[in-house]
């Protein structure tokens, strides 16, 4: 694992780099093994497929702590107290393998003495319900008309990324992605009945947004919410177009980016994979 930025992130907030002088993962840790499910026919000779599904993954990692007596102990508590309190709460801390994260939950867990008394071995398994590595790719389009710069950077929504700005409502983006992918658009008001075209497909919600208003449609959990200027959040899932889904995947590859120009938008995509990338650079590894 040399090179690579691994940390847990837990649903506290408190994060915990795996590889660090006091607290390392041994070299046995599997956050690259996965498998697939086959859905057969059993014929008389061999079968026939008819696809492919995943069971939830668990990945198991043995925890080294290193240092004082006493600051093994204080970083144990606390790395375990994080565990229960996402158990607890049913809210999944995160792994992180440098860009990539996956939801998880510790639901198991082994301690003792590591050789010659110099450590303490922490034995852990993590459980994803969604057996998936995600990498966030985001980007923002500003609206056309005006000034480019401040107005929009203004808006409640910040990603760690350049804003890029938007050229009379067209644009390509090339994604350099294998697979289609599920994204998270966030239109900002002022907007009347705003209409985003990728790749010929029309994603459109029926409402008028005011200055410091904004919409976000999530595709993955099939969701239109509108947030106003109060801050209060209103479900405008029935608002959406009906006749073009606004939760159709993003292909991979190129995408053809067109809308009126007259508002901004921000679009993150989400590329997921059985496993992370062996990358060993990271530009940054976002919290939560």
């Amino acid at each position: 694992m040399s090179g690579v930025d691994l940390r847990y992130v837990a649903s506290s907030g408190n994060i915990y780099n795996l590889r660090d002088g006091s607290l390392r993962t041994g070299a046995d840790a599997n956050f690259h093994d996965w498998a697939w499910e086959v859905i057969a026919v059993a014929l008389q000779y061999g079968s026939r497929v008819s696809g492919f599904t995943r069971s939830p993954q668990e990945y198991e990692a043995t925890l080294s702590l290193f240092g004082s007596e006493e600051s093994k102990q204080k970083q144990l508590e606390a790395l375990h107290d994080d565990f229960e309190l996402d158990v607890r709460n049913l809210t999944p801390g995160r792994l992180y393998w440098n860009d990539y994260y996956i939801d998880c939950f510790a639901r198991k867990s082994t301690t003792k003495p590591g050789e010659n008394n110099v450590a303490v071995e922490n034995t852990v398994s993590f459980y994803c319900p969604y057996p998936f590595w995600v990498k966030e790719e985001s980007r923002s389009f500003n609206p056309r008309a005006g000034d480019t710069g401040e107005a929009f950077l203004d808006y409640p929504y910040d990603f760690p990324y350049d804003y890029y700005p938007g050229i009379s409502g067209a644009e390509t983006w090339v994604t350099g992605f294998t697979f289609k992918s599920d994204f998270r658009m966030i239109i900002y008001g002022p907007a009347t009945n705003p209409r985003v075209q990728i790749n010929g497909h029309v994603y459109q919600v029926f409402d008028i947004l005011e200055a410091s208003e904004y919409i976000v449609i999530d595709s993955k959990r099939g969701t239109v919410e509108k947030t106003t200027a109060a801050g209060q959040k209103v479900n405008i899932f029935d608002l959406r177009n009906k006749e073009e889904s606004v939760f159709e995947q993003l292909p991979p590859g190129s995408l053809q980016i067109s809308w009126d120009g007259q508002f901004g938008f921000d679009l993150t995509l989400y590329e997921e994979r059985s496993e992370p990338r062996w990358e060993v650079h990271s530009e940054r590894i976002n919290s939560r």
